[in-house]
């Protein structure tokens, strides 16, 4: 594969949306791989740091809701 910007021979993908991105233009961002809600009720979060990110594409913040799945 070659990377989304420069064309080049690409080194890794994006965890948040599969572009492909060569080492100049990778870029790192936290990665959430697990949540849950400890036995007092407080919401915790396995996070991996330095997750591979293409710099383009903008994770949401908030779930999205899906309309009309059945």
């Amino acid at each position: 594969m070659e990377c989304w910007h420069c064309e080049r021979p690409s080194h890794a993908t994006c965890k948040f949306c599969g572009r492909a991105v060569c080492k100049t233009h990778a870029q790192e961002k936290p990665y959430i791989i697990h949540s849950y809600r400890t036995t007092t009720g407080v919401y915790k979060a396995f996070v991996v740091a330095g997750a591979v990110w293409c710099g383009i594409c903008t994770p949401q913040q908030d779930p999205v809701t899906l309309k009309d799945l059945e």
